[in-house]
């Protein structure tokens, strides 16, 4: 069975060879081009990818629920909100992943809500050119959270249709961990740029997508994990979803 991938090094451009660097990259699977065009089956199993990850967030086949990984462990957050440890055998369709492990910690003080904290984590990057695991521990007074409704498995509706109808969960004060990554623009359509976000509770009965929050303290600390490798890595089972509404569509490639 093929494997395909794509590596994006951005160390190769700015210090030649990468065979003397350290290499730390973050393990892409499918894109988010591929959600937007209804591609919602993939290959990779949750037993094969706590072997390339220890942290990470995506989406299980046929959008049957929220993916977070966290300490070594993948949970998966049902449409009613639970969360529950992901069974071995689930298949993810999409996800991006890494070994966290922190190069870096930013304090970020008068941060009110998410979009505060997103703006200001954007102007503490070293780089917007590269990529960072973003991994942080905060308490909120309120948050919303999205959750994911599992489609027909011949349903090749685009993601962004589903999402005006997703669940939404809405808690009062609560603390757990965001566990994201930022992207450059340029990789806009492998991933949500330039952030992407789930959260999970501390008493892990709580996660989802990160939609909006009101922080009760407003100095935050986020831990970053600079990334020199982008290794992307295409499902092996046939994307008709993609080639149906490609070809629906009269689309033709374009620069």
């Amino acid at each position: 069975m093929i494997k395909h991938l794509l590596c994006i090094s951005l160390i190769s451009f700015i210090s030649g060879s990468l065979t003397a660097q350290k290499t730390d990259k973050i393990f892409h699977y499918s894109t988010m081009d591929a959600l937007r065009n209804g591609v919602y089956a993939g290959d990779l199993t949750v037993k094969e990818l706590k072997t390339k990850s220890d942290f990470g967030l995506g989406t299980y086949n046929f959008l049957d629920g929220e993916l977070i990984a966290l300490d070594g462990k993948i949970y998966r957050v049902a449409t009613d909100g639970t969360v529950q440890e992901a069974d071995e055998d689930r298949k993810i369709p999409f996800g991006s992943f890494t070994f966290f492990r922190k190069d870096q910690s930013v304090v970020l003080e008068n941060i009110k809500n998410v979009e505060d904290l997103q703006q200001k984590i954007l102007a503490a990057l070293p780089s917007r050119n590269r990529f960072y695991a973003i991994k942080i521990e905060a308490d909120f007074s309120t948050l919303t959270l999205g959750g994911a409704v599992k489609v027909n498995e011949k349903d090749t509706t685009g993601i962004a249709v589903f999402m005006k109808t997703r669940p939404l969960y809405k808690k009062q004060v609560i603390s757990g961990t965001f566990v994201g990554f930022y992207s450059p623009g340029y990789v806009g359509g492998m991933d949500l740029s330039p952030f992407h976000f789930h959260f999970l509770s501390e008493d892990r009965k709580t996660g989802g997508h990160l939609v909006d929050g009101i922080f009760s303290a407003s100095k935050i600390t986020v831990q970053l994990d600079e990334k020199n490798i982008f290794e992307v890595r295409l499902p092996d089972s046939p994307n008709e979803g993609y080639q149906r509404n490609w070809e629906s569509s009269g689309s033709k490639a374009q620069y």
